[in-house]
């Protein structure tokens, strides 16, 4: 039997050269789309944990003020203010109110103390002032404390119910009564990312 190189007979088992650099060139370019999605997908997945990560961290925060809040007391001398303001064009209101230490105190706050709190934004972060002594004449470091409680703070917004009037307010004007409820928006701008808001209702005590 001939096997010259016309036969039909001639081996078929080898490769050209030609066909294993296709081969290599094509298996590189799956093995690449597949690395990119599995980077691509990683990438999600971590961002997705961050985020949550960070509206769990937010949520608690707020949660905590709202226990704050709903515990607030009604004083002539240390009135309930509620102030509407800006900063960079973005909300940046401040809430002051008196209040019983608990979960956001320091620890040397002593249980059941009554303190002086304020809420506000200062550029990008959310910062809590505590006054413990309410009957100091200067403001001095024993008596004033500061907790930074978030920051890429946005925006921070606060609204007050009249249940007199029936009406949402940007700033609370009487010293002689609590609003009923208090809506707080904090608005958070990370890099590469849209700005999302949280919110929490709270109703105010009536004592």
């Amino acid at each position: 039997m001939s096997l010259r190189d016309g036969s039909p007979f001639r081996s078929q088992a080898g490769f050209t050269l030609v066909e294993v650099l296709v081969a290599v060139a094509l298996l590189g370019t799956i093995a690449t789309m597949v690395f990119a999605s599995l980077v691509t997908t990683t990438q999600a997945v971590e961002g997705g944990r961050e985020h949550v990560a960070r509206e769990q961290t937010v949520r608690k925060i707020l949660r905590l003020m709202a226990e704050e809040l709903a515990l607030s007391k009604r004083s002539l001398a240390y009135p309930w203010v509620g102030m509407n303001g800006t900063f960079e064009g973005q909300p940046a209101d401040t809430l002051a109110f008196l209040a019983m230490s608990q979960e956001l105190s320091t620890s040397t706050m002593k249980e059941g103390e009554t303190i002086r709190v304020v809420y506000t934004r200062e550029r990008d972060r959310l910062i809590r002032f505590v006054r413990r002594n309410l009957y100091t004449l200067t403001d001095t470091d024993e008596t004033l404390d500061q907790m930074e409680l978030a920051d890429r703070v946005h925006a921070f917004n606060v609204r007050y119910y009249d249940d007199q009037n029936l009406i949402w307010l940007d700033e609370w004007p009487t010293a002689s009564k609590l609003p009923r409820a208090v809506l707080i928006e904090i608005t958070f701008l990370y890099p590469d990312a849209t700005p999302w808001t949280v919110r929490e209702w709270v109703s105010i005590g009536t004592s």
